[in-house]
């Protein structure tokens, strides 16, 4: 029977990823998907095969926007602890969110073109005020 090993709960999240190893001799960069999140690491489906023990800095595009406006993402470094079929595990070693210099595309786009993009709030359950916006791509509806 199958035990699992993993004590943080994982979400079945896809987010946008850039990666690169860190190490210099056999550098791989690309961009791929993440599988699931948690509060440790999270499963990335990837263009390259990365092997168990690589290092990996990662930047995700995340969903919520600071202040209503601003693009975020988390950028991430650690250690790949499952890999198999251009998928890996990262566990994290350091994290943070960094600010965009894009605009949102809530804000540039103003609903134009083929997809445009849609806002949803969040509050918390103890208070009223939103504490996050996400944004979505909603394709447009054809006439």
């Amino acid at each position: 029977m199958f035990t699992e090993r993993r004590s943080a709960v994982r979400y079945p999240i896809m987010l946008n990823v850039r990666y690169q190893t860190v190490r210099k001799r056999s550098k791989h960069c690309g961009i791929g998907r993440t599988l699931d999140i948690s509060s440790r690491g999270f499963s990335i489906a990837a263009e390259h095969d990365i092997p168990v023990g690589a290092r990996v800095e990662v930047a995700v595009e995340w969903p919520a926007l600071l202040d209503g406006a601003i693009e975020l993402l988390l950028v991430a470094t650690g250690r790949v602890v499952r890999a198999r079929d251009r998928s890996f595990a990262l566990e994290f070693s350091q994290h943070e969110f960094r600010t965009t210099k894009r605009k949102s595309m809530v804000t540039a786009a103003g609903g134009k073109g083929h997809q445009s993009a849609a806002t949803a709030t969040g509050a918390s359950e103890t208070s009223d005020t939103p504490t996050a916006m996400a944004r979505f791509l909603v394709p447009a509806l054809s006439t």
